[in-house]
């Protein structure tokens, strides 16, 4: 692990350039990489290595969907026992519906976005696991209904149109579909979860399945849209080390419309409509600084009138992401593949 002296330092060029290829196509061959970014091969493999194994960067797979279907995306808010946040964040951030589990200001202690199979097994979780663990107090939940912007989106910025076309051309091409996994899709899932860039050849081993077959499965997964795949940054590292929540209100029939505006605006990480809460629109935000969220709710304000912000806070932790555990640095410290309950 690099000291703070060393993490604090901004990404290299080549880094920012490494990452942006992988956030563009996070299972990109070296050979494409290195074309597109006018590097040697073993260079980008090895700035790679560097990069994931110091936790600055890392490659995140999760479900999008379920033997049932697709999962549910919970919203869940928990206020703890005085003392006791730090002991109830670490509980949540193992269990493996938790994608995303963080510490924030405001009328709640921490932020959780769980996946679920259905709205049955989203109340077995609030009445039976979230109680019982010691130092929960209160829960609030809303359901996603529908997300437009998702970190998978997200861009450090740093390619040229030329990369980005090569890097773009190189992709599987997607035929969304629903999908249902079975008990080898899963496991698949699971070991993608752990290294969304592991091999062929690794998976097989660990699955006990053939090369043929993990190959096979894989590729359907992805071009199905049935496993989520994305390149993660710490976020110190980023350029923008604040991360903020908006919750709000839109009038019903103008919902898809707001949202249909966010997408191409940099400090907006999640887009999604709620249900079951008195707002029913969140917004997850990278910022620069504390003070971008007073002026983005003002340019908000002003773009669309029909948008009230009803409450905010502030990210004072982020203790997983997307199934990676983090230290208080940001840094990627474990996986824990995410499994909806």
């Amino acid at each position: 692990m690099p000291s703070g002296t060393q993490y604090f330092a901004e990404l290299s060029e080549t880094e920012q350039k490494l990452i942006s290829v992988l956030q563009v196509n996070p299972r990109v061959s070296w050979t494409v990489a290195a074309a597109a970014l006018g590097a040697d091969q073993t260079t980008i493999s090895r700035t790679w290595g560097n990069l994931s194994k110091s936790g600055r960067a890392w490659v995140s797979a999760y479900p999008r969907a379920t033997e049932s279907g697709p999962p549910l995306i919970a919203f869940i808010e928990i206020s703890c026992r005085s003392g006791s946040v730090d002991t109830v964040a670490s509980a949540l951030a193992s269990r493996s519906w938790a994608a995303t589990v963080e510490r924030t200001t405001g009328s709640r202690d921490l932020l959780v976005s769980g996946m679920v199979r259905d709205l049955t097994a989203l109340a077995t979780l609030l009445t039976q696991e979230l109680e019982a663990i010691a130092g929960v107090v209160s829960t609030r939940v809303q359901v996603a209904t529908v997300i437009t912007v998702e970190g998978a989106g997200w861009r450090l910025g740093a390619l040229s149109t030329e990369a980005i076309r090569r890097v773009t051309d190189d992709r599987p091409l997607a035929f969304p579909r629903a999908t249902r996994l079975d008990h080898r899709d899963i496991a698949l899932v699971d070991v993608l979860g752990t290294d969304g860039r592991i091999g062929f050849s690794e998976v097989a081993s660990v699955t006990g399945l053939g090369i043929s077959t993990v190959r096979r499965r894989i590729h359907r997964l992805i071009a199905s849209g049935a496993v989520g795949l994305r390149c993660e940054v710490a976020q110190p590292l980023s350029g923008r080390p604040v991360a903020a929540t908006l919750w709000c209100k839109v009038a019903p029939g103008s919902v898809n419309r707001v949202m249909s505006g966010f997408s191409a605006m940099p400090e907006i990480r999640l887009c999604a409509s709620t249900t079951g809460g008195p707002t029913n629109l969140l917004l997850s935000l990278w910022l620069r600084s504390p003070g971008d969220l007073q002026r983005l709710e003002e340019q908000l304000s002003e773009r669309v009138s029909v948008l009230e912000v009803v409450d905010r806070s502030l990210s004072l932790r982020q203790y997983k992401r997307m199934g990676r555990t983090l230290d208080a640095n940001g840094l990627a410290v474990g996986a824990i593949p995410v499994r909806p309950r």
